[in-house]
């Protein structure tokens, strides 16, 4: 019987975690979706670009929602057994606490297998990806980005802000770039129309004015000079994967990040963000086991409304998670903690939470609160 139990409760599991996970992802892809399609209705991208974009960053959003997934499906699926009095039968037959928690922990290891393999490869893959895909479709289609009166910051050093752009030529009038070229010295550029080149480098572009006025200004002098016709190299940000230094952490795997904390620890620097990040990537996907201790308890409880009581306290238990982690993080980056002691507190705290309410619960005592 206990085999059966387990089969049926894995089930009672696995329904909801399927469609929480589907419906959580494809709410926060949403946004990107919408962009996506803009794009290439008016800037002519193909649904390859679209794809690969949307495989990039979806692993981004997987290592979150799958945690919040597994505590809906927990939450939801013990509320119902509790409500429709199947966990009364269970007792009554003999099963314990314990054994109901038997495929809740084989799925939590499910779960958290998945998050880890996301959190230490797929993650930064993902971001890499992205990054490197933006920086390709930047150069065939650099005018995609550009947003008429905005500024404009992904070049390296330089603000370009275009009043016009033709979406037809490409071309753009009332252009304004600042440049900064160094220590005390920068240059900032007027000119009436402007288009851009293609270079030989991987990671840069031509910008071709006409008709303006560069001002520059270094430590000891100022210039003005006059133009009809100019040329300035513009550098995308670097997406050399042997750069460990110049990319986000959120685009370095484990080692990498590992190898950062040691050179920045080298320059005499900070590190406890990036002690933080390195340790996020396991902290988080334990959370899954904290989730099982406070999910099956909390979805124990007698609660006559139930069908929407399960996704209701699993919000609950979100949001004091992530304001938790928010608060001990922030205070592990500003020294009062150890990192380290930062990124585990959460699930520390939850964690005792969750062993008291199981063994209330498994002592038939109800919470009261």
């Amino acid at each position: 019987m206990p085999r059966i139990i387990n089969l049926y409760i894995f089930r009672e599991l696995a329904v909801p975690f399927a469609l929480s996970l589907a419906v959580l992802t494809a709410t926060a892809l949403l946004s990107k979706i919408i962009k996506l399609v803009e794009i290439a209705v008016i800037y002519g991208i193909g649904p390859s670009f679209i794809f690969w974009f949307l495989a990039s960053v979806t692993p981004a959003f997987l290592i979150y929602t799958i945690p919040v997934s597994f505590l809906i499906a927990v939450l939801v699926a013990f509320t119902r057994l509790s409500s429709d009095s199947e966990i009364t039968a269970m007792k009554a037959s003999g099963l314990s606490l314990f054994t109901m928690m038997r495929p809740v922990v084989a799925m939590a290891l499910v779960a958290y297998s998945v998050t880890l393999l996301f959190m230490l490869y797929v993650f930064p893959w993902g971001n890499l990806s992205a990054k490197r895909l933006i920086f390709d479709t930047a150069r065939q289609k650099i005018t995609a980005g550009i947003e008429e009166k905005t500024f404009y910051d992904r070049f390296k050093g330089v603000v370009l802000y275009v009043d016009r752009v033709s979406s037809k030529t490409g071309e753009m009038e009332g252009i304004f770039v600042s440049e900064n070229t160094g220590p005390g010295s920068s240059n900032v550029i007027f000119a009436e129309r402007g288009i851009f080149g293609s270079s030989t480098g991987a990671y840069s572009l031509y910008l071709r004015l006409t008709n303006g006025r560069v001002h520059r200004k270094d430590q000891e002098s100022y210039h003005i000079a006059d133009f009809s016709a100019y040329t300035l190299e513009l550098s995308l940000p670097d997406g050399d994967a042997s750069d460990v230094i110049s990319r986000s952490n959120r685009e370095l795997y484990p080692g990498e990040l590992a190898d950062k904390v040691r050179m920045i620890a080298e320059r005499g620097q900070d590190t406890s963000p990036f002690v933080i990040d390195l340790h996020k990537r396991f902290a988080l996907p334990a959370s899954v086991f904290v989730f099982s201790l406070l999910g099956v308890p909390l979805g124990l409880q007698k609660i006559r409304s139930a069908r929407f009581t399960g996704f209701s306290i699993a919000i609950g238990v979100v949001l004091v998670y992530y304001v938790l982690s928010t608060a001990l993080e922030a205070m592990g980056e500003n020294g009062t903690i150890n990192p380290v002691i930062a990124v585990w507190g959460s699930d520390i705290i939850m964690g005792l939470a969750g062993l008291f309410i199981f063994y209330m619960t498994a002592r038939e005592r109800r919470l009261l609160w």
